[in-house]
């Protein structure tokens, strides 16, 4: 059996929590959110990155990339769809007609894309099909004498669209928008894990290097948002880097001082990651219903960090017997 990587499977297991901690409504004006919003979900792409591997054949990459992210894109788009359905017969008393019952269906084989025609159905697995697409162009570029100089010219291509995006948004497909901003990460990733740096553990490099990285992220993510109300654009887009890369790099030295065989429903949730992504607003969206009406709110509810934490929790725990289930009876829930 290979042996696992304890680190990694702590990163993922705190990297969801915080994913679904996330997705419940939170004030816009609190740092906290903004930072954990801006960054948390470059851990996923990071450790893409960082695991992939060769597998030897175009044929065999295929079937890997059918099993792990198509089957799953599809399979929790399907289980989702049954709740939206529910969702617009609340919010518009009636069942939807012919067209508007195809919009999130043309959205999701669009890749959660949204016009007029179509509208994202499970919002947060627009990350499966972009992690599919960095995987291609791996592949891609590994079939050339350049693949470095292509990945980062690649890299530097994704940071120009990236900035033109959040400037004219031309784009709004989640997807496309995740490919222009997290392609560097990826590639990041994807060379420490072929040079295998970043395996070695030692206490105190991984202290220093925790508390050092996620200090100068936080530092920077501060400046950042002060040019964004500046209205300094290019230093904004340009400081959103370094400070995902401090928070990445500093979550993961985190991580590595609990490298030791991980309690097993860390290594769980590592394992059944995909289970969450796919299913946890469903479930968000039935704890804000339940929590607006017992308190008589007219609007949408706001939770402070004290009330999300232990919420966010709650859902996974609700999501976790599925986890243990489908590693042993449905595989296919998990990607594999």
């Amino acid at each position: 059996m290979k042996e696992r990587i304890h680190w990694i499977d702590w990163g993922k297991a705190l990297a969801v929590i915080c994913v679904v901690f996330c997705h419940l409504p939170q004030s816009q004006e609190w740092f906290y959110y903004r930072y954990l919003q801006s960054v948390i979900i470059v851990i996923f792409f990071f450790l893409s990155g960082y695991l992939k591997k060769d597998r030897g054949s175009w044929k065999g990459n295929w079937q890997k990339y059918w099993r792990g992210l198509i089957i799953p894109y599809l399979m929790y788009s399907l289980l989702v769809y049954p709740y939206w359905l529910g969702r617009f017969y609340i919010q518009h008393h009636a069942i939807p007609n012919v067209f508007e019952a195809l919009k999130p269906v043309v959205g999701t084989l669009l890749l959660q894309h949204e016009n007029a025609f179509a509208e994202p159905l499970n919002g947060p697995l627009w990350y499966l099909p972009a992690i599919m697409l960095l995987h291609l162009t791996i592949d891609l570029c590994r079939r050339t004498r350049y693949e470095h100089t292509i990945m980062i010219l690649l890299c530097i291509i994704s940071f120009i669209l990236y900035t033109a995006n959040k400037y004219w948004y031309f784009s709004p497909q989640l997807t496309s928008m995740g490919l222009m901003r997290n392609l560097p990460y990826y590639y990041i990733g994807y060379l420490c894990g072929q040079r295998q740096w970043f395996r070695d553990i030692d206490f105190r490099r991984s202290i220093i290097g925790c508390i050092g990285c996620l200090s100068i992220s936080i530092a920077l993510f501060y400046w950042h948002l002060q040019a964004f109300f500046a209205g300094e654009h290019l230093l904004h887009i340009v400081l959103f880097y370094p400070v995902n890369i401090g928070f990445v790099f500093g979550v993961l030295y985190g991580c590595k001082l609990l490298q030791r065989p991980a309690p097993v429903w860390i290594e769980a949730l590592s394992v059944g990651t995909l289970v969450i992504i796919g299913l946890h607003i469903v479930l968000v969206s039935g704890v804000n219903i339940i929590v607006e009406h017992i308190n008589g709110l007219s609007t949408t509810v706001c939770y402070q960090w004290y009330e999300a934490l232990p919420l966010a929790l709650l859902i996974v725990c609700i999501l976790y017997p599925l986890i243990i289930w489908a590693r042993k009876y449905a595989p296919v829930f998990l990607g594999k």
